[in-house]
This record gives C-alpha cells, sequence and structure tokens, in this order.
C-alpha cells in the first residue's frame, strides 16, 4: 500500500502552486491532484520538474468555465461538456505518463446550476434510462483511456438521507455493490475499476441499510484505489481519521497486500493536522 496525499486536503485554500511547493518541501511525493478552480503553466513545469508520483482525480486540469460533470445527464450540451472534460483528464495523464484517472458517477438528474449540488426532485430520470447513457460513455472512456494507457476508476457516490425520497435512492447512480458489478460485467476491461470512497461509503451504507463490508467484499478484486476519511455516518464530513477508525480496519483486513494508492481526502486546518494525521494512519498499518 502506498499512501498519497490530495491537494483539496487543506482548508486554507492557497493556489496549487504553493500547495505542491509546500508538499515538496516536507517531501510529499506521493499526491492525488484533485478537484481545483484554477492552475497554469508554472504548475506543469513544477509538475514535470519533480519527481512526485500522481494520481489525477475527477476535475484535473480544471475547464476555464465551472461546471458539474454529468456522465448520465440527459441534457446533451452537458455529457458533451462532461465527456470532453474526462477526455482532457486523461490526456493529461498520458502526457505526463501518470497511470490512473478516477471520477464521480453520474446522477438520474442534473444538479442545480450554483455548482453546490443541490438537486431539484422533480423530474427524474428512470433507473434503466439513466444508466444506459452513462454506460455508453464509459464504454467510450474506456476505449479512449485503453489507447492512452491509463487505468480508470468510478468512485462510489454518497446518499445522505435527506436526499431519499420515499425511502429510496432516486438520484445517485453507483452507490451499491450491485451497479458496479453489473458495470464490470457489461463493460468488461482490466482498465475500468472502481475507486473505492470508504466515507461515502459510510454514510451510504448507512442511508440505505446495507453492509458496507459486504460492499467491499464483493468489489475489493477491482478496487484501483481508495480515499480515506472519516464523519459521523449521516452526512460527508471528511473528517480526519482516528486510531480506531473503521476504515482503518476495513484496509488492514482486504487490501493490506495490495499495491493501490491510499488517497487522504480529508480536510485539515493546516499543514501541521495533516502530518500528524498522516503519521497515525502509517502507524496503524505498521502495527496491524
Amino acid at each position: 500500500m502506498s499512501l498519497y496525499i490530495s491537494t483539496s486536503c487543506l482548508k486554507q485554500k492557497m493556489d496549487l502552486l504553493r500547495t505542491l511547493n509546500l508538499f515538496k518541501r516536507l517531501n510529499l511525493r506521493n499526491v492525488e491532484l484533485g478537484v481545483w478552480e484554477k492552475w497554469d503553466k508554472s504548475c506543469l513545469d513544477l509538475l514535470k520538474r519533480n519527481n512526485f508520483n500522481l494520481v489525477i482525480h475527477h476535475y484535473f486540469p480544471p475547464p476555464k468555465k465551472p461546471f458539474i460533470i454529468n456522465l448520465a445527464s440527459q441534457n446533451k450540451e452537458i455529457l458533451k461538456k462532461s465527456i470532453h472534460q474526462i477526455k482532457k483528464s486523461i490526456d493529461f495523464c498520458c502526457n505526463l505518463n501518470i497511470g490512473l484517472f478516477s471520477f464521480h458517477a453520474g446522477f438520474r438528474i442534473d444538479p442545480n446550476i450554483n455548482l453546490k449540488f443541490d438537486f431539484i426532485k422533480d423530474n427524474i430520470l428512470n433507473y434503466e434510462s439513466s444508466y444506459k447513457v452513462f454506460k455508453e460513455l464509459i464504454k467510450i472512456i474506456t476505449e479512449y483511456a485503453e489507447q492512452k494507457n491509463v487505468k480508470i476508476a468510478i468512485e462510489n457516490n454518497v446518499i445522505t438521507k435527506d436526499n431519499l425520497i420515499n425511502g429510496g435512492n432516486t438520484i445517485f447512480l453507483m452507490v451499491e455493490a450491485w451497479e458496479f458489478e453489473r458495470l464490470f460485467k457489461e463493460v468488461p476491461s482490466k482498465n475500468l475499476g472502481a475507486l473505492l470512497d470508504l466515507g461515502h461509503l459510510k454514510v451510504s451504507s448507512n442511508s440505505l441499510n446495507f453492509d458496507k463490508y459486504k460492499f467491499i467484499e464483493k468489489l475489493k478484486n477491482k478496487v484501483f484505489e481508495i480515499h480515506l476519511h472519516e464523519n459521523n455516518g449521516i452526512i460527508d464530513q471528511h473528517l480526519g481519521l482516528k486510531k480506531n477508525s473503521w476504515c482503518l480496519k476495513a484496509i488492514n483486513k482486504y487490501f493490506r497486500n495490495k499495491k493501490i494508492p491510499l488517497i487522504i481526502e480529508s480536510k485539515y486546518s493546516d499543514i501541521k493536522e495533516l502530518i500528524n494525521n498522516k503519521n497515525l494512519i502509517e502507524k496503524s498499518f505498521k502495527n496491524e
């Protein structure tokens, strides 16, 4: 296992160049380039000149005009922009010899235009129609990534009880294990896998009352990388991990001997807090 740090970890937002230089000074070489608003050529030069071990997540490099990617949208313009952004990220990986790119699964309705993932819960498309759109785009993305020699991983969506309608999930795709199993069967590729977000899984399993360990058991052989962060089981808080965090136990049980990136994606007040939590996580793996 290799422990990575996401560029989104620090609450006090710096520009990307300063963040990368800070990571460099602290010898934090395993880095996930995550969701970011802006970046420029100086960042690219820094990445090329230094021996970072990189993975890319979802919205990087960022588009000039922000929007919410939805790979299951019924809006042709949103679909066009979404697939273009995903291919742009895969090209970036190829150009910098980065072997893994992860992204979010689709939604059965487009989020509000305020970029805050608010959903107007009407005119929600039925599951099969949304899934069909999503699957066809995943086929396109998978074939494109194979040509570029980049592996791709789909992140499990998170659903809170506030987003349930009549006790069920009618908004998000790829929340439960059976959805991933179906997709992997219908789009068979060694290049296509899952980004297992353990914080998302904790919340979703509570909201929909399913066993989070059985989820992992079913998908463990297709997990390409893992996001680490904690929460109260109700909302997605991105808290730091503690000694008794269930996700540390899960990793030691299912992934201890697998060579996959474990990415810290918690939010920290400062770099000292991040480093302390990183040390705690590393110590927990050594002690098991």
